[in-house]
């Protein structure tokens, strides 16, 4: 039998066998892979067979076929950073800034409520091809970390999409990145000061005990969930004590858990590394315990060669966020001396990307487009290869997933996307021009027409089986007017003035950055 999908028939799935034949199939991340009226056979969350589509019905007869004529069906994007927050920032009030300012904003508003926005964003990814997510440190204030985890682990499980949740980590720099806290205090209002020294929930569990234990808390409870991975998500360098740094490794390294940060990612944090880290950052990290092949850096814009020596010796993976990079006045990740170094990449939207949405895609073709340097004999523009790894196998890997996803061949997790190539190819498309490299140029997340997950379609046609995304949006928008303003209505002001000092603080430092190169 065959039918092509609707809403009536995507939920239906069983544990019985399906056939999903697309007009292409591209099994992995090589465009010369790619087959003419292919198919994948599915059976309960595990792909059993890929090939040519009518050799497909023949071996698998008990098969119901799915057929999406006119798309391409590859495995499922992986979105390798984000945090969950399913109305953008803009929505919410915060305009674009510099990253450090833009973080301070947050003081100005109440709690979001962690569980709503989170869910939408997942059935946002959902809708864009996205299967699997990273999910960075994110703390939404509200005093119980720990219960802010959970939440967030059960709306990925809820609405179907694969997570790897970071459980972060931080115990110093919340106000300003050391070594210049006591200098930056000093310089104060008192008023300010005394505004900004009230006793707080501590950041995210608390210290390296808390830290701990709530991971083996949560390893119990979650440690065999087939959509749920753990992994700590240390802030980053200059946020993280050495002793907290030894704890999380040693920890990650005894249960093979990951460790997700970011670092260099702005110019701020780059004048902090070179007066914490002289020798490098990663070359720190490193003798802390913390560069292996299954840590990962998110941003990574402010590497010099050596540092890109270590990420590579230590296979670990470097997540692009180009659209974020540019909303925060970050600058621009080195994509080709990546490439060049041999790092492996991911992408990710980190909840900011260029267009406001959750289309990785677009931040994938961003990614490629912020590489190519202009000079002829410079180095080349990423290829076709290159940026489906990006979007699928090396983002797998940074999830910890990389055994069971990222690609369709038969023992793997059912993980698949499917997009019409209807805006790709109309009104003409040249037939010298690759379909794979003609859908990287052109594609977006709303071409989207079919989302599968560990064998169950959670996305179809704008249906999303089971869930009623009106619903989500309904929760999240309430969730972000009842955020709109603090309990302490005076924290709007106090929460200005400490934007302000920031912005000084960051201006001060970046011009003596700037006077010591010039006296060099």
């Amino acid at each position: 039998m065959m039918v092509s999908p609707g809403p009536a028939e995507v939920g239906a799935q069983d544990g019985s066998l399906t056939l999903l034949t697309a007009g292409y199939v591209l099994p992995g991340a090589c465009a010369d892979a790619l087959l003419h009226d292919g198919g994948v056979v599915v059976g309960g969350s595990r792909i059993l067979d890929v090939g040519d589509a009518a050799e497909l019905q023949r071996k698998w007869p008990a098969a119901t076929t799915l057929t999406f004529p006119g798309c391409l069906l590859m495995p499922g994007l992986v979105n390798a950073h984000q945090h969950g927050r399913g109305i953008s920032q803009i929505q919410l009030g915060h305009r674009d800034d510099y990253l450090e300012t833009w973080i301070s904003g947050r003081r100005s508003r109440g709690v979001l409520d962690p569980g709503a926005i989170t869910r939408l964003a997942a059935a946002r990814m959902l809708a864009n091809g996205v299967t699997t997510t990273i999910h960075a440190n994110y703390s939404y204030g509200t005093g119980d970390y720990a219960g802010e985890v959970r939440t967030q682990i059960a709306a990925y499980a809820d609405v179907g999409l694969r997570a790897t949740v970071c459980v972060g980590a931080m115990d110093r720099g919340q106000l300003v990145y050391p070594p210049h806290e006591v200098c930056f205090l000093a310089g104060l209002d008192p008023e300010l000061r005394a505004w900004l020294g009230r006793a707080a929930a501590p950041a995210y569990a608390g210290g390296i005990e808390q830290t701990i234990a709530l991971m083996a808390d949560l390893r119990a409870e979650f440690g065999t969930h087939p959509l749920i991975r753990l992994c700590y998500g240390p802030a980053g360098p200059q946020w993280v004590s050495d002793d907290l740094w030894r704890a999380i490794a040693r920890d990650a390294r005894d249960h093979d858990l990951g460790i997700h940060l970011h670092a260099l990612e702005s110019p701020a944090q780059r004048t902090a590394a070179a007066e914490l880290f002289p020798g490098g950052v990663f070359n720190h990290l490193s003798d802390l315990g913390v560069m292996t092949s299954r840590t990962v850096v998110a941003h990574g814009v402010w590497v010099d060669p050596a540092e890109i020596e270590v990420l590579a010796a230590s296979d670990a993976t470097v997540v692009h966020n180009p659209g974020c990079n540019l909303r925060m006045r970050n600058g621009i990740a080195p994509l080709a001396a990546y490439l060049k170094g041999g790092v492996r990449l991911a992408v990710g939207t980190d909840n900011c990307a260029l267009d406001d949405e959750e289309d990785l895609l677009a931040e994938l073709r961003l990614a490629a487009n912020l590489a190519r340097v202009p000079e002829w004999r410079g180095a080349e523009p990423p290829g076709s290869d290159v940026l489906l790894a990006m979007a699928t196998h090396n983002g797998a890997v940074a999830a910890q997933f990389g055994a069971e996803t990222g690609m369709l061949e038969a023992g793997r997790r059912a993980d698949i996307a499917v997009f019409s190539l209807e805006r790709t190819s109309s009104p003409y498309l040249d037939p010298d021009v690759p379909v794979v490299d003609a859908f990287l140029a052109r594609a977006n997340g709303r071409d989207a027409v079919m989302t599968m997950v560990d064998g169950t379609i959670r996305y179809c046609n704008g249906s999303y089986p089971g869930l009623s995304v009106d619903a989500l949006q309904v929760q999240a928008a309430d969730a972000a007017r009842s955020a709109r303003r603090p309990a302490d209505i005076a924290d709007i002001p106090h929460a200005a003035g400490y934007r302000h000092a920031l912005g000084e603080h960051y201006r001060q430092l970046a011009r003596a950055r700037a006077g010591d190169r010039e006296g060099s």
